[in-house]
């Protein structure tokens, strides 16, 4: 019984280090594989990890393969294999110095192979894998024991086992949105922070995701962007602004590569905002937008991007009734800058009154250059004209706050 259950796991659940004969290989990239699932048999689907090391002191672009061919050596005979890219994300990737970039592959175990397998990978000079394959009935004599009643799996196992814990799943859906920073200056409302976030609505793993991978493009999104008098007495908050969002992302539809000049990305959506406040101090809008992206220049040099958005206000406006004449109906913000670097942002809005509409400068610049152990920027933000907060979207403002930035 012993020997059965030690069969029931893999032998080699990590598949050492790839040495790629590659140009890329010889300026230091290494690639291992990892397969990590509890138990396999014939015909099973194998969850496969590939992860990019960057071990030199420079960035090197890698592209992971749609599709990595593999030879199946058993006891039954050798056959033909492949392993299958699924990760949702782009395979054109820019690997930082000391970083690593992973993408998730499945490989389908061919029906008629039993007992120790080695898979090869021909053209790759890479080591082989080694890994058992148990039979229906070992496997099912391995894992023998009482089965749970529906009940009982409708509250243990309400999650699909998909090899990753709660956490991850949550970690891989979950990322930033408009830039986070916190910033200071001399005028009151001296203190300025904002904290964004986007949430994938659907598992990539999921049917719907399966049978339209186009559906991945929703996002839930929640921006907050707070005004702090931190010198005044008791430190009030001047204004904060709640923004949640509903929007459709379309990533890359030029399928641009790290090595082209253009990438296309489109977005829409539907977004509310709000100051939480009542009586004559409540401020709030709802709107219907369209944002597409265009940027300009290759991932290792200087860069140009452009984002424009329209939008059309909805509801009711009666809190702000000329907010328009203030905030307008478009915006345009344009980076120029490295994409690992140094860059200037710039936000501008012109109201539907052509004396009326604001601009905003954010410079930033990586401190992992001097502060290895902190993934911060710096932040020089200049703030002029309207709209600053939604409170006193209808006054003037003229700020100079610095600080930093989690994400820009």
């Amino acid at each position: 019984m012993n020997e059965i259950r030690s069969c029931g796991k893999f032998h080699a659940l990590v598949l050492m280090v790839f040495l790629l004969c590659l140009a890329a290989f010889a300026r230091g990239q290494e690639l291992t594989v990892t397969l990590a699932p509890e138990s396999v048999k014939a015909g099973d689907r194998v969850t496969v990890w590939l992860n990019a090391l960057n071990v030199s002191s420079n960035d090197i672009p890698w592209t992971f393969p749609p599709r990595i061919e593999s030879i199946v050596i058993s006891a039954q005979g050798t056959f033909d294999g492949s392993l299958a890219l699924h990760s949702p994300e782009t395979n054109a990737v820019v690997i930082a110095p000391g970083a690593f970039v992973r993408r998730e592959y499945v490989f389908l175990v061919p029906d008629a192979v039993l007992g120790q397998v080695v898979l090869e990978f021909p053209g790759l000079n890479a080591s082989r894998a080694v890994l058992d394959v148990l039979s229906a009935v070992a496997v099912a004599t391995t894992t023998a024991k009482k089965p749970d009643s529906a009940f009982t799996r409708f509250i243990k196992e309400a999650e699909p086992d998909k090899g990753s814990e709660p956490d991850n799943f949550f970690k891989e859906h979950i990322s930033g949105y408009e830039p986070m920073y916190l910033i200071l200056g001399t005028k009151a409302p001296d203190t300025k922070f904002q904290i964004s976030f986007a949430y994938q609505l659907l598992n990539n793993d999921g049917p719907l995701a399966i049978a339209a991978p186009a559906l991945k493009g929703f996002h839930i999104a929640y921006t907050q962007t707070s005004l702090w008098n931190r010198d005044g007495a008791s430190s009030p908050f001047y204004d904060t602004s709640y923004k949640p969002e509903f929007f459709y992302a379309w990533k890359n539809i030029t399928r641009a590569q790290p090595t082209n000049w253009i990438q296309l990305d489109l977005q829409g959506g539907l977004e509310h905002e709000s100051n939480g406040k009542g009586g004559t101090d409540s401020r709030s809008l709802a709107i219907a937008y369209f944002q597409p992206a265009v940027t300009i220049g290759r991932d290792d040099g200087l860069q140009l991007a452009l984002q424009p958005r329209a939008w059309l206000y909805m509801g009711n406006l009666s809190d702000n009734p000329d907010i328009a004449d203030y905030m307008g109906y478009a915006s345009l913000r344009t980076t120029v800058g490295w994409k690992r670097g140094l860059q200037l942002s710039a936000l501008g809005q012109m109201g539907k009154d052509a004396n009326r509409g604001s601009v905003q400068l954010d410079l930033t610049y990586p401190t992992m250059q001097f502060f290895g152990s902190f993934s911060l920027y710096l932040d020089v933000q200049y703030f002029n004209g309207y709209g600053e907060s939604l409170l006193g979207y209808n006054q003037r403002t003229d700020e100079l706050r610095v600080g930093f930035a989690l994400f820009r």
